[in-house]
């Protein structure tokens, strides 16, 4: 591994380490082994970027060649050489799709290890060199292959504000990302795959308007199969190096990354789903700024998928505020001996308000300064009101006050008291949901008036053409009066089409869809009045100038996701104003 200018598309191949954390769950390659190269690694890691032009792939003796940052749980196996003969396949063929032309190939194993690849498979045009030499040699050449990257310090920012000023407002992110090509005239995609597509995040949309002062990322909902995290093979090529957070949502320096567990994503199981070592691992890996401890709702009780309610026993919901206190404890253990360069989160579970207050202090002697509310969410107005005023006397004792947030709620009538009483920040999708979970709510105006998007369910969706069949009318006809209401709507909003023609068009295809929640009459009623105020006209967003009477059209992601930014930027102006 002769160093002497940095390399392009570096692929670097680590033995797995006998040695390892004792850790919990499903945690990244990298923060599970403890050999040698991966102290290394890791002690670059506090101070520098993960260098663009490098991937690291491990090659396990259980696993076989996964990426460095594969989740994954601890094992005892060692590599042998009838277990190399074994994985020779898997492994070569996993490599021959890593290693393209030009690739820079290292690899730094052991003989044993070395027994599990078949080199001459590999693509003749990359330049593929085994590195050998005695441990300290090794380490010395992969120190001194990472430092030949160009330097990028790792970013760092942590919330500002204080009492009395305005609260910093979080996005929670279900992987909001739309197609930045849509064809709305059309009513196509850019390309037929996702993957083809220039995509952008809803916050990009309106950019350089902002809508929020950072994205808040919930672990179990990004661990599953949408997301920056979500659910690859180990051996799949994005799991060679972790893609920072801040990089994926484009976030300005001043904007913040802030991870959380997900708590309602688990709510029903005994357990957190997040172990507190694999929470660490991945916020300090994917360059986080805050992260919050691992914590477990004490909901008076849980519904589960098909709408049954259990209630929790007192017992039980005790025993989640205890589990999220200690989970907390450990959490910060934890980010100090690991030397962890995100600022921590300390999340208080509480039955009623004097449970939540009376933790405050011992979360400070933990060594907490920022703290965060769980559970608030079922909760009404009152509850949250009291909650957060018992909170602010128990903090009133500190000169150096730990930061507060507000997990998962916005509550406009709270907002004067919250304030008052020192909230930092707070997180809700509210407003970005009200642009399809709302049959009435749809759009805010610039003015500061809710008005209802105007429903062409696409009959792409198998489960909207089946109900619109229930109508009787043939599948043609259904998919004419489909088209004639977009053309419709994109006439009148162009000065072409009078408001009462337009109805008569949108609503032809909506009435086959019979729906109960509205009488034929008031339906109409509202969409009139969309239509003739034109709100999407006295907004300057990007969205709205963009795609005009396309944001008020209720219809798949593309245009239900830029509404629900558009809203998102009508509430951060309000925050703005409210200062």
């Amino acid at each position: 591994m002769q160093v002497s200018a940095p390399l392009q598309n570096t692929l670097v191949v680590l033995g797995c380490s006998a040695t390892k954390f004792e850790v919990a769950g499903h945690v990244p390659a990298v923060h599970l082994y403890d050999g040698p190269m991966y102290r290394v690694l890791r002690s670059h890691l506090r101070t520098h970027r993960w260098p663009q032009q490098l991937a690291i792939g491990v090659l396990s003796a259980k696993y076989g060649l996964i990426g460095s940052v594969a989740p994954i749980e601890s094992y005892d196996q060692r590599m042998t050489t009838d277990r190399a003969a074994s994985l020779r396949s898997q492994v070569t063929t996993t490599l021959s799709g890593l290693v393209k032309q030009d690739t820079h190939v290292h690899l730094v194993l052991g003989k044993d290890y070395l027994q599990s690849i078949d080199s001459g498979a590999l693509d003749k045009r990359a330049h593929v060199h085994c590195v050998e030499g005695g441990i300290g040699v090794k380490l010395q050449q992969f120190s001194n292959l990472l430092s030949s990257f160009p330097p990028a310090p790792r970013p760092s920012a942590e919330p500002s504000g204080g009492v009395n000023q305005r609260p910093l407002y979080f996005l929670p992110d279900w992987d909001d990302f739309v197609d930045a090509d849509f064809d709305f005239d059309k009513d196509l995609f850019s390309t037929a795959k996702r993957d083809g597509r220039k995509e952008a995040h809803t916050i990009q949309l309106l950019q350089p308007q902002r809508i929020c002062d950072g994205i808040l990322v919930s672990l179990a909902q990004h661990l599953g199969t949408k997301g920056l995290l979500r659910r690859v093979p180990p051996s799949d090529q994005s799991l060679m190096r972790p893609r920072s957070v801040r990089d994926h949502f484009t976030l300005s320096p001043d904007q913040l990354a802030f991870g959380d567990c997900g708590a309602f994503s688990y709510a029903g199981q005994h357990d957190p789903a997040i172990s507190v070592d694999q929470a660490i691992a991945v916020y300090e890996l994917y360059e986080f700024d805050l992260g919050a401890s691992v914590d477990h709702i004490p909901l008076r009780e849980i519904v589960d998928d098909e709408g049954n309610r259990t209630p929790l026993s007192e017992y039980e919901r005790r025993r989640r505020v205890k589990l999220t206190r200690d989970n907390a404890d450990a959490f910060m253990q934890t980010w100090k001996a690991k030397h962890c360069k995100f600022t921590p989160v300390g999340v208080i579970q509480g039955i009623d308000a004097a449970g939540y207050a009376r933790q405050v202090h011992e979360y400070v002697e933990m060594g907490y300064t920022h703290i965060a509310l769980g559970g608030l969410v079922p909760r009404s107005d009152e509850d949250i009101r009291t909650i957060v005023a018992q909170v602010d006397k128990s903090l009133a004792e500190y000169e150096d006050r730990p930061w507060v947030h507000l997990l998962g709620v916005f509550r406009p009538k709270l907002q004067d008291s919250i304030r008052k009483c020192g909230v930092n920040s707070f997180d809700s999708a509210t407003y970005f949901r009200k642009a399809w979970l709302r049959s009435d709510q749809n759009y805010l105006g610039a003015d500061g008036e809710w008005y209802s998007a105007i429903r062409v369910p696409p009959t792409s969706d198998p489960r909207t053409l089946l109900r619109l069949k229930e109508s009787g009318k043939k599948e043609s006809t259904i998919a004419r009066f489909e088209k004639d209401a977009l053309k419709a709507l994109r006439r009148y909003g162009n000065g072409k089409l009078d408001v009462e023609s337009c109805l008569d068009i949108v609503l032809r295809y909506d009435r086959l869809l019979n729906r109960g929640e509205y009488s034929r009459d008031s339906l109409r009623k509202k969409y009139r009045k969309t239509l003739e105020d034109r709100p999407w006209t006295k907004c300057s967003c990007n969205v709205c100038k963009d795609i005009g009477v396309n944001v008020l059209i209720f219809r798949g992601c593309n245009r239900n996701k830029r509404r629900g930014a558009h809203n998102t930027l009508q509430l951060y102006r309000q925050l703005e104003a409210h200062c």
